[in-house]
C-alpha cells in the first residue's frame, strides 16, 4: 500500500475498495488489487509505494502531469490506458479531474521470482502510458475474481499476477525462455493430490509450488503444459465436482458444502456454481433429486 512522507497519499483520497492476498511463506509476494473511484484532484501530492504498482484507467479522460524520481510527463490518461510505477519510486502527481481506476500492487519477491532471479535486484521500468491487452483484460478478471469469491479466489489472483508480473518484466525486453517438458508424472500426481486434499483451506500457489518443491512461475508453467489448465483452473473443476457429487447426494446442506470446498459463504459459492453450471446449488440438487427419482 502506498507510504506517504509528507502529504496524504494520493490513492489513499479516493473511493477505495481494496482486497489483499498477504504471502503465506513470509517473503515480499503480497498482491493488493484495489477498486479506486472518484480520485480527488491532486496539486502536487506526493506517494510511493512498497511493491510495483500498476493502473488501469476505466473513467473519463483525465489530463495528468506526474513526476516520478527524475522522470516528467503529461499526458492524458484514457479509458484502457495502463500506467506502472516501479517499487520505491517516489512519484507527485498533478490533476485536475476526479479519476476512476483499478490498482494492483505487487509485491517485489513475487516479481523477483516471476523474473527467475528471487534473490537478485530486479528492476521493472517506469512507464507513464502503455498499453498491453493481456494486462487489459486480465487486471479486470482479478479484480472481479476477489470482488466475488474472496480468499476463494487466492489462486486465480496469484496466478495472473505471476501473468502481469511476466508481462511487465517483458518491458525490459528479456530475451524468451527455452521451452521445456511438463512436470514429471510423480510430481504432477503430489500437486493433484495436495489440490484435492487442500481445496477447503484455499491453497495459494506459493504453497502449491512449495509441496512439490518447485519455483512458482516455472511450477505454473509445467502445470499448464502437463494439464491444459493453470492451476487456479484445475482447481476451480476440482472443487465444481466435489460440489456436485455433495449436492446431488442430497444429504450435505448448502452451507457445509461451501465450506467443504473452500468459500466463505454460501452466496460467494453460488456465484461460483452458477457461472460454472448456470444453474443456482438448489437447482441443481433439485435437478439431481427428480433425475434419481424417476430411475
Amino acid at each position: 500500500m502506498p507510504l506517504d512522507d509528507h502529504q496524504p497519499s494520493a490513492c489513499a483520497l479516493g473511493t477505495v475498495r481494496a482486497f489483499a492476498y498477504p504471502s503465506l511463506n513470509g517473503a515480499d509476494e503480497g498482491i493488493t488489487l484495489s477498486i479506486v473511484e472518484q480520485m480527488p484532484p491532486a496539486d502536487g501530492a506526493s506517494f510511493l509505494f512498497d511493491g510495483h504498482s500498476l493502473a488501469l484507467h476505466i473513467g473519463r479522460p483525465v489530463p495528468i502531469r506526474q513526476r516520478r524520481e527524475d522522470l516528467a510527463c503529461a499526458w492524458t490518461f484514457t479509458r484502457g490506458d495502463l500506467t506502472l510505477i516501479p517499487a520505491g519510486c517516489r512519484t507527485a502527481s498533478w490533476t485536475e479531474r476526479a479519476a476512476d481506476f483499478l490498482h494492483i500492487e505487487l509485491g517485489r519477491d513475487l516479481v523477483r521470482r516471476a523474473a527467475g532471479d528471487p534473490s537478485g535486484d530486479v528492476e521493472l521500468p517506469v512507464l507513464f502510458s502503455f498499453d498491453d491487452p493481456v494486462c487489459r483484460e486480465l487486471l479486470p478478471s482479478m479484480v472481479a475474481e476477489a470482488q466475488n469469491h474472496g480468499e476463494a479466489a487466492r489462486m486465480y489472483v496469484e496466478s495472473g499476477a505471476l501473468v502481469l508480473a511476466q508481462r511487465l518484466l517483458a518491458r525490459r525486453r528479456r530475451p524468451p525462455s527455452t521451452a521445456r517438458p511438463g512436470l514429471p508424472p510423480s510430481v504432477l500426481r503430489r500437486a493433484k493430490e495436495f489440490l484435492h486434499d487442500r481445496m477447503n483451506r484455499n491453497p495459494g500457489l506459493t504453497q502449491l509450488s512449495a509441496a512439490v518443491g518447485m519455483s512458482v512461475d516455472h511450477f505454473s508453467r509445467m502445470f499448464k503444459r502437463s494439464t491444459g489448465l493453470a492451476p487456479h483452473q484445475y482447481l476451480g473443476d476440482l472443487r465444481l465436482e466435489r460440489a456436485k457429487r455433495l449436492l446431488a447426494d442430497g444429504r450435505t446442506p448448502i452451507i457445509e458444502i461451501a465450506f467443504e470446498i473452500g468459500y466463505a459463504n454460501p452466496s460467494q459459492f453460488s456465484s461460483f456454481f452458477r457461472k460454472r453450471t448456470g444453474l443456482s446449488p438448489t437447482e441443481f440438487r433439485r435437478t439431481a433429486g427428480l433425475r434419481a427419482a424417476g430411475e
